[in-house]
């Protein structure tokens, strides 16, 4: 999203290293970036991840209805995140390519 526009979603992060393990947290898309916060994050006011729009490599509809995940290109922190927004699924889907 641009111009000040923010999406907001509960989502899981799976992680690129280590154990591949599952994050549980809060996920916006807003001017060009992606921000990702853990939940433990959420807590703290720990800054959480960032990334801008040119490092995901796509975005597309899950197994289970309402699901949206968001791909990376390598390297990342994670491999993808799941996003389970409960509105604008159709504007998660067409944030990347605009």
């Amino acid at each position: 999203m641009n111009s000040g526009q923010v999406l907001v979603a509960d989502a899981t992060a799976f992680e690129a290293t280590g154990t591949g393990g599952e994050i549980a947290g809060v996920v916006e898309v807003c001017d060009g970036h992606l921000h990702f916060k853990s939940n433990s994050d959420l807590k703290t006011r720990a800054d959480g991840w960032r990334v801008d729009r040119s490092e995901i490599a796509g975005i597309r509809d899950g197994d289970s209805p309402g699901e949206v995940i968001i791909t990376f290109h390598a390297p990342e922190r994670f491999h993808g995140i799941v996003a389970t927004p409960l509105m604008h699924a159709d504007k998660w889907r067409s944030w990347a390519s605009g």
